[in-house]
C-alpha cells in the first residue's frame, strides 16, 4: 500500500519522487518508509484500491461525514499478507515437513476442550456397541475420540470408491505423493488429496441412508455429539483466538458425522502413504490458538464485533421477556444493554459509510446528518421520556452529563489514545496545522453556541442555597453560611426563563443547525473545488470494486440496526435507576463516562486505526467532528424535539451547570494548545489522557444534588 504526502512549504527531506510532478507539490513514498520532515502543511493519504474506497477516502476529509477506516470493499486475498491469508484457509492442507505440535495453545486445548470431546465420543461409542446394530458407528466414535483428544498433526480422510464408466471396478493406484501423471511433489507442497484419476467417477452412496444402523446413529448417537460440538463452536468462536478449533468442529458437523463409518480414516501427517484407496482430506489441524484472528472479518465486519451481536439478542430477550425483573437482576440487563450498543453503533456507522461511498456526496451528507448521531439521540430521548407528568425519574442532568462527557472524550480521550498508539509505533507524527486550526475554530464556535444560554442564565439568574445558618450578633452585619448553593438556572416561579432564557435557547439551537447546513453547502457545493485541489494527489483506482454491502443491503442493515438500537436503549433506560441509586456514584459521573463513551467506541477504534497507519490528522479530525456534531446537531435536535412535544415532553433545557461549562472550556483550550505545533507523539497523548482522567475524578467526587428531585417543567 502506497501513501501520498502533499506539501506546501517545500519538499520533504529523505523522500524520493516517484512521479514527474513538481517535487514541491507531491511526493510518493511507501508505507514502510518513515519521512523525517514534512513541512508545516501536508496531507498524508493512502492510495485507494478502487473507486468506492476513493470516494470513502474523499468523504473522510469532508465536513459532516463520519471518518471511516475499515474497508468497504472486498480485498483480494492474494494481496494480503501471509499471516492474513492463513486466517482464511480451510484446515485441509497437509504439511509434509515434520513440525512439533506441542505448543502452549495445543496443550491448553487438551486441558479445556480435548478431554471433554474425547470423553463424550467414548460414551457414545459404548452406546453404539450396546445397540449391537450400531457397532460400526461405535468404532467410528472411538477413532474420533482418539482424534479429538489430540488432533494436531493428524488428518481425517474420507475413503472414496471409484468405478469405471462401464461399471467395471478397478483398483486405483493411490500414491498421494504423486500427481496422476506421475510427477513427484515437492516436500513443501501442501496436499489436498482430492484429485481422482480422470477415468474414474464417484459411486452413489445412497445405500448408506437405507441401513437400519444409520437411523440408530441419527437417533441415539448423533444428537449428543451435535450438542457438544455446537457448544464448543460457540465458546471457541467467541474467544476469537480459538477459531481454528471452531473451524474443525464446524467441518465435523457438516461432513464427518454424516459420513459412512467405514469410510473414515485418520492418519498422521508425517505418513503420506496409505493403503485405504482413493480418499479426500476433510480436515487437518496443527494449531488450536492463533493470536492474529483479531484481524479476521465476517462479511466485512471484524469478528469481535460480530461476536458482540450475541449481547443484542440477550438484551432483547431479557429486556422484554423478563420485563418485570423477576428472573434476572436489573444490573445484568443494564450491562447487557450497554454491550449491545457497541456492535450496533459500529453496524450503523458501516451502513452509513457504505451507502455514502456508493452514492453521491449529497446523498452521503444527508445520510450522515440524519443517522450520524442516531445512537446518541435515541438513547437520550429514551431516557428523557421516562419522566411524564411529574412521575418517573428525571434524567435531564444525566443526559446533559452524557453530552458533556462526549465532548470531553472526543476532545481529550480520543486524540490522546490515538497519539499514544501512533507515537509508540511511529515515534513522531505530523499533521496539517491549517486544517487543525479550521477544526479548532469550528469547535470554538460550536461550543460557544451550545453554552451561550448557560452563560446568560448564570449572569442574570438567581441563586438557590440550602442548609443555611445565620452568623453574627449585630443585625446589619449578619451573614448566612450555606452548605449547598447553585444557580437557579430555570426560574419556575418567575418569567425570566420563559421571556429571556427560552427564546435565547431556541435561537441558539436553530442557528446551530443552520450553521451545520451551511457547512454542508460549503463543502459539497460552493467550495467543493477546494477539497478536490487539496486531495488531487489521490490516484484514480483501476481495480474493479466488490462492496461487502451493496446499497440495498446497507440500507436494510442500517434500518434493522437503528430499530435494534432503539429497543436496546429502552432496556438500558428501564434498568438504569437501580444503578444510579444503589451504586453510590453520582449521576453525573455515570453520564460523563458510561453513557458518553460507549456510543463513541467506533470512533475510538477508527481513530486508533488511522493513527496506526500514520494518518494522525484524521485521528484528530474524528474527535473534532464528533464534538461539532454534539453541539450543532445533537443538542439542537433535543431542544427542538422538546419544543415540538406538547408541554415540553422531554424536559430538556439547553442550560448546563458550572461543572459542565468549565470542563468543556478547559478541554477546548488544552486541546488547541496541544495541537498548535503540528506534531503529535505519545507524550502529548499522555497529557491529554491525564487531563481527561482529572476531569473524571472531579465528576466522581461531585455530590449528587439532582437525582430524585424531579424535572422542572417549562414555563411558557
Amino acid at each position: 500500500m502506497e501513501v501520498v504526502v502533499e506539501t506546501r512549504d517545500g519538499p520533504p527531506s529523505n523522500l524520493s519522487s516517484t512521479s514527474d510532478t513538481d517535487p514541491n507539490d507531491h511526493m510518493a513514498i511507501t508505507s514502510a518508509e518513515s519521512p523525517q520532515f514534512f513541512g508545516r502543511e501536508f496531507v498524508f493519504l493512502e492510495l485507494p484500491d478502487n473507486e468506492v474506497e476513493e470516494t470513502k477516502m474523499t468523504q473522510n476529509y469532508m465536513f459532516g461525514f463520519k471518518k471511516w477506516k475499515s474497508h468497504l470493499t472486498v480485498r483480494p486475498l492474494q494481496e494480503r499478507s501471509d499471516v492474513v491469508k492463513k486466517l482464511y484457509q480451510e484446515p485441509k492442507e497437509i504439511k509434509l515437513v515434520s513440525e512439533s505440535t506441542i505448543t502452549v495453545g495445543n496443550v491448553l486445548y487438551v486441558i479445556l476442550i480435548g478431554w471433554i470431546l474425547a470423553l463424550v465420543y467414548s460414551l457414545v461409542s459404548l452406546l453404539m456397541f450396546v445397540t449391537v446394530i450400531g457397532k460400526d458407528h461405535g468404532i467410528f466414535c472411538f477413532k474420533l475420540a482418539r482424534y479429538f483428544l489430540w488432533p494436531f498433526g493428524y488428518f481425517v480422510q474420507e475413503q472414496t470408491t471409484y468405478q469405471l464408466e462401464d461399471n467395471e471396478r478397478h483398483v486405483v493406484d493411490n500414491n498421494v505423493g504423486y500427481h496422476k501423471d506421475g510427477e513427484e511433489l515437492d516436500e513443501n507442497t501442501p496436499l489436498s488429496l482430492t484429485r481422482p484419476r480422470a477415468d474414474y467417477v464417484k459411486i452413489n452412496t445412497a445405500k448408506y441412508w437405507k441401513r437400519p444402523s444409520t437411523y440408530v446413529w441419527l437417533l441415539l448417537g448423533m444428537p449428543l455429539l451435535l450438542i457438544i460440538h455446537c457448544i464448543v463452536i460457540f465458546l471457541t468462536w467467541f474467544t476469537v483466538v480459538l477459531i481454528p478449533v471452531s473451524k474443525v468442529n464446524i467441518i465435523t458437523i457438516r461432513k464427518v458425522l454424516l459420513m459412512p463409518p467405514e469410510k473414515l480414516h485418520i492418519n498422521k501427517s508425517s505418513t503420506v502413504q496409505h493403503d485405504h484407496g482413493p480418499s479426500e482430506v476433510i480436515m487437518c489441524a496443527y494449531e488450536a490458538v492463533n493470536l492474529y484472528y483479531y484481524k479476521y472479518t465476517v462479511d466485512g465486519m471484524n469478528v469481535i464485533l460480530v461476536n458482540l451481536l450475541v449481547f443484542v439478542v440477550i438484551t432483547l430477550l431479557l429486556g422484554f421477556l423478563d420485563k418485570f425483573k423477576d428472573a434476572v437482576d436489573t444490573n445484568v440487563k443494564f450491562v447487557m444493554g450497554l454491550l449491545a450498543i457497541i456492535p450496533l453503533a459500529y453496524y450503523i456507522g458501516m451502513g452509513i459509510a457504505s451507502i455514502s461511498a456508493q452514492s453521491t456526496h449529497a446523498v452521503g451528507a444527508v445520510l450522515n446528518a440524519t443517522f450520524g448521531s442516531i445512537v446518541e439521540i435515541v438513547l437520550y430521548i429514551s431516557a428523557l421520556l421516562k419522566y411524564k407528568k411529574g412521575e418517573g425519574p428525571c434524567y435531564e442532568d444525566l443526559v446533559q452529563s452524557a453530552l458533556t462527557g462526549t465532548l470531553l472524550a472526543t476532545m481529550l480521550l480520543v486524540p490522546g489514545i490515538c497519539m499514544i498508539v501512533g507515537g509508540i509505533k511511529h515515534s513522531e507524527q505530523r499533521f496539517n496545522m491549517k486544517s487543525a486550526a479550521v477544526s479548532a475554530s469550528l469547535l470554538f464556535i460550536s461550543v460557544a453556541g451550545a453554552f451561550t444560554p448557560t452563560i446568560f442564565s448564570k449572569t442574570y439568574g438567581s441563586w438557590i442555597c440550602q442548609q443555611c445558618a445565620i452568623n453574627g450578633t449585630n443585625l446589619p452585619s449578619e451573614s448566612l453560611t450555606c452548605l449547598q448553593c447553585h444557580n437557579n438556572l430555570v426560574d419556575k416561579n418567575g418569567d425570566f426563563y420563559s421571556n429571556k432564557v427560552l427564546p435565547l435557547i431556541y435561537i441558539c439551537a436553530s442557528l446551530s443547525l443552520f450553521a451545520y447546513v451551511v457547512g454542508l453547502v460549503y463543502t459539497l457545493k460552493t467550495h467543493a473545488h477546494v477539497l478536490e485541489e487539496h486531495l488531487h494527489a489521490i490516484q484514480h483506482a483501476q481495480h474493479k470494486s466488490i462492496a461487502h454491502w451493496g446499497r440495498i443491503k446497507s440500507a436494510i442493515i442500517l434500518l434493522l440496526s437503528v430499530v435494534a438500537m432503539s429497543l436496546c436503549a429502552e432496556v438500558v433506560v428501564q434498568n438504569m435507576e437501580p444503578i444510579l441509586t444503589e451504586s453510590g456514584v453520582s449521576e453525573m459521573f455515570i453520564g460523563v463516562t458510561i453513557l458518553a463513551v460507549v456510543p463513541d467506541i467506533p470512533e475510538i477504534m477508527n481513530g486508533v486505526q488511522f493513527a496506526m497507519k500514520n494518518n494522525i490528522s484524521l485521528s484528530i479530525d474524528i474527535g473534532s467532528s464528533v464534538a461539532v456534531q454534539v453541539c450543532l446537531v445533537q443538542i439542537p435536535v433535543l431542544v427542538l424535539t422538546n419544543a415540538l412535544i406538547p408541554g415540553g415532553g422531554l424536559h430538556f433545557h439547553m442550560v448546563f451547570n458550572d461543572l459542565h461549562l468549565w470542563s468543556v472550556i478547559i478541554s477546548v483550550i488544552i486541546m488547541n494548545y496541544v495541537f498548535n505545533d503540528g506534531k503529535a507523539d505519545y507524550f502529548q497523548g499522555t497529557t491529554l489522557c491525564v487531563v481527561y482522567i482529572i476531569m473524571l475524578s472531579m465528576y466522581f467526587f461531585s455530590p449528587d444534588m439532582s437525582h430524585g428531585k424531579g424535572c422542572i417543567d417549562d414555563v411558557v
